[in-house]
């Protein structure tokens, strides 16, 4: 039951938000939060019985290894042993759903058998709420997590705005915004907000997304199937799905913070216009922003303290201190941030071109060298993003190598099939690229435009630009008839199979 969908808007939505404002008015929001736990269940169970109970085991289990772990850090006798543990058990279970099958995949590669594949269903947002729980676990041994009831517990590891597909919230983020609530569930100008960054990211999938996604599929499938892919058209469908992806998880994430307002929960930006970075650090502190954060957290840092000790104990010289301190770990880490996304070599080699490209970016930064103009880095950036996203969308290698040597003209590194040349319109494609690329590159965006009523658990930036200002949103009739006209937009452009990219991953 994803977002964009009739059953969401017409009937999940509208009955769990009556019955949280109900229970709010009449029995306070501790009971109403328990209500937003009892429908996040309700939501995922809409997808399986037997997914809901492989979360509500994951569920349970974090919980009372989260409580002990709570306890033990209270009593100043912090367990590792349990952390480990407990780290390792959420690692198994994803790894297990996950990847089993391509592990298979290598072990017939090396050992040239025929392994068969298990019948594994892979459960919807598992890499999500799997990194949201070890987040807590972690929190809970360093002493920075309190003791919760299990049902308020579900309700932060079970959220249905973001329990699919992110972002990743720490604990901390949500627990604190349900103590000593004073507000009503019904305050008219949060809900108009919420609704209005709802529509705005409904109107960027259904309308935006889906309408450049054909080109995409057309140019990746095509080259899948054995056929000849040209340069422009190699570019053109890359950048299509370079764009139907933005506008995709753009469009997510904006109807979680949505969602989350709407029900008096304020989320962590997952996205801040990423494709107006000069650096592919910038882009990665815009994109997923808060992966960026747990693998940052949680891999990077922990790596690059380590890799300092031993480097200034061993009195490394500065290139040979820096590998060891910040490229290798970078590295590292977000090898496993592409592996993370999904199982596939593909996801491998996505996860080393940006720790190698983030690498390379630091070290120039470190060693003082010449400093690259705002334009260059903005081109080298997309030019890193969009050859990545050739690798994440196509379904093997020999795709991928395919249609990036078509269109960085490295012909004799392409498997090229032996099929028809791939076809789809130029024409029609660039004239949604075009005004596509203009609102991302131009144009203020969601978080911005609801400046006045910031939206999220972030900071608020200090200043806007002028049309950020202008554009504003404020709670006047203007504003309610944009939202009411996003809305049924829309609603009246949904297709039958317009499901959410990251909920493949």
């Amino acid at each position: 039951m994803p977002f964009n969908s009739y059953e969401f808007l017409v009937l999940f939505l509208p009955c769990a938000f009556a019955a949280f404002a109900i229970v709010q008015r009449f029995a306070g929001w501790s009971s109403a939060f328990n209500v937003l736990a009892v429908a996040s269940l309700v939501f995922y169970a809409q997808m399986s019985i037997k997914l809901l109970a492989i979360l509500l085991v994951s569920v349970i289990s974090n919980y009372v290894i989260g409580s002990v772990l709570t306890r033990s850090a209270l009593a100043s006798k912090p367990s590792n042993k349990l952390l480990i543990g407990g780290i390792l058990g959420n690692i198994f279970a994803l790894g297990y759903f996950k990847y089993t099958n391509f592990f298979i995949d290598i072990a017939n590669q090396v050992a040239g058998q025929g392994f068969d594949h298990f019948s594994i269903i892979l459960p919807i947002g598992i890499s999500f709420y799997t990194f949201i729980q070890i987040g807590f676990l972690i929190e809970a041994h360093g002493g920075r997590a309190e003791q919760r009831s299990v049902i308020r517990y579900t309700t932060f590891a079970t959220f249905f705005p973001y329990v699919t597909a992110g972002p990743l919230v720490m604990q901390k983020e949500i627990f604190d915004q349900m103590d000593n609530r004073t507000d009503s569930a019904l305050d008219g100008r949060r809900i108009a907000a919420g609704l209005t960054i709802f529509a705005m990211g409904l109107f960027k999938k259904v309308v935006f997304a889906d309408s450049i996604a054909p080109y995409a599929n057309l140019a990746f499938n095509g080259v899948a199937a054995g056929g000849v892919i040209d340069p422009v058209t190699a570019w053109t469908g890359s950048v299509a799905y370079t764009l139907q992806l933005y506008f995709d998880f753009s469009g997510y994430s904006d109807m979680a913070v949505g969602l989350g307002i709407i029900f008096g929960l304020k989320l962590p930006l997952n996205f801040n216009s990423p494709f107006k970075a000069t650096s592919i650090s910038d882009f990665w502190q815009r994109w997923h922003i808060t992966m960026t954060r747990f693998f940052t957290n949680y891999v990077f840092s922990p790596m690059a303290m380590n890799g300092m000790r031993k480097a200034i104990k061993s009195k490394m010289p500065a290139f040979p201190r820096f590998v060891f301190s910040g490229g290798w770990p970078i590295i590292f880490t977000m090898l496993v941030a592409g592996i993370w996304h999904g199982s596939g070599w593909t996801f491998v080699f996505y996860g080393l071109l940006h720790g190698v490209a983030i690498a390379v970016n630091n070290g120039w930064k470190q060693f003082n060298l010449p400093a690259i103009a705002p334009t260059t880095g903005w081109l080298l950036t997309m030019a890193v993003v969009i050859s990545g996203l050739v690798i994440f969308r196509s379904p093997d290698m020999g795709t991928a190598g395919t249609v990036l040597a078509s269109m960085w003209g490295l012909t004799s590194f392409t498997t090229t099939g032996s099929g028809a040349a791939v076809q789809l319109s130029l024409i029609d494609a660039w004239m949604i690229i075009l005004p596509l690329g203009f609102i991302v590159l131009s144009m203020p965006n969601t978080q911005e435009i609801l400046s006045r009523d910031w939206v999220t658990t972030d900071a608020k930036p200090k200043e806007m630009s002028r049309l950020t200002n202008i554009l504003s949103w404020k709670p006047n009739a203007g504003w309610a008839l944009v939202t009411a006209a996003l809305l049924v937009f829309a609603f009246s452009n949904i297709g039958s199979d317009s499901s959410f990219l990251y909920y493949d991953f």
